[in-house]
């Protein structure tokens, strides 16, 4: 009996401490300064190479596709 009781004991002591290596969660942005990413144009990549035409045409077949009139006509 005694045994389980300092098991138990053990065991809360463990699980108390556990929480005491928590690091801080602090962002570390300067004043004024955004810390995201810049927004880009959706075709700037390396598939389309800044290339808008070749982009819409890419969604208007996605779309196509995926239109069940056009599908089964």
């Amino acid at each position: 009996m005694m045994k389980a009781v300092s098991l138990v004991l053990a065991g809360a002591a463990v699980l108390s401490l556990a929480g005491c290596g928590e690091k801080p969660q602090t962002v570390s942005a300067k004043p004024g300064v955004s810390a995201a990413k810049a927004d880009d144009k959706p075709y700037n990549n390396d598939q389309f190479k800044n290339d808008r035409a070749a982009w819409e045409r890419t969604l208007r077949a996605r779309a196509d596709n995926q239109n069940e009139y056009k599908r089964v006509n």
